[in-house]
């Protein structure tokens, strides 16, 4: 069936694999972790480290075994696999309006994608952070340093949340444009209440919880335009992005 023959915009489907990209990157690297872990396994010791604590020393050791050696790499690909299921039915879950305009299916299709994306990069991080670990644990399992590894991680998942959406965002918007589709004063309005990762900003709206932008899931969203909500913003990234920071440099 065609774009036109659904009543899509012409455009509308194409290049949506690109979204999909970080997926197979995880792939990769998950492949990757798999053949390097195999080439040393029977070099390792017969006993191994499993746990690190204070100052990346081992505090527990188990036997050698597949398990032993590959978990860390198997609970990040299983959360891997877990986000490309969470990603294959991001549609279902987008709660698109009744008959939205030609423009506005751009916009929800570019938001559509910007999610599948956001999920593969934190898989792709994720997978190359605790690979990273493991890689340490199997080279120099005395002495594993996870200080700038989980800083370096959390930093590029909170850019990496934020960054797909303005990439598809401007994608929507070429298509868009080059298809001869413009949007209402209407459309524009409520569209510049709403940023990237579709988080509100609406100084004029008290509540600092509002329903999410139809189309863009089910739920409740955080209201930056007012005070309350940049402070509730600010305790977020102090509890659950400073914390872990703190933590690992202190620990690290």
């Amino acid at each position: 069936m065609t774009d036109h023959e659904n009543n899509s915009p012409p455009g509308l489907r194409h290049g949506r694999a690109a979204a999909w990209a970080p997926f197979l990157l995880t792939l990769l690297a998950v492949a990757a972790l798999a053949v390097w872990g195999a080439r040393i396994y029977d070099d390792l010791p017969q006993t191994i480290p499993t746990h690190w604590g204070a100052g990346g020393k081992p505090d527990a050791w188990e036997e050698k075994s597949f398990g032993s050696v590959f978990m860390p790499q198997l609970i990040s690909a299983g959360t891997a696999a877990m986000m490309a299921v969470l990603a294959l039915i991001i549609p279902a879950l987008m709660n698109p309006p009744r008959d939205p305009s030609a423009w506005r299916q751009y916009r929800l299709e570019g938001a559509e994608r910007a999610t599948i994306s956001v999920l593969g990069w934190i898989s792709l991080l994720t997978v190359l952070f605790v690979g990273f670990l493991g890689v340490q644990g199997w080279a120099t399992p005395q002495d594993v340093s996870f200080r700038w590894p989980m800083a370096l991680y959390l930093v590029l998942v909170f850019v990496m949340i934020f960054v797909p959406y303005h990439r598809w965002n401007h994608w929507a918007d070429a298509q868009a444009t080059e298809h001869g589709v413009t949007a209402t004063a209407e459309e524009l309005a409520e569209d510049r209440l709403w940023l990237p990762g579709g988080i509100y900003n609406n100084p004029d709206e008290p509540l600092i919880m509002v329903p999410k932008r139809e189309g863009y899931g089910i739920g409740t969203t955080i209201n930056v335009g007012n005070r309350a909500g940049r402070t509730a913003v600010v305790v977020f990234l102090l509890v659950f992005v400073g914390g872990p920071l703190a933590l690992g440099f202190a620990l690290g």
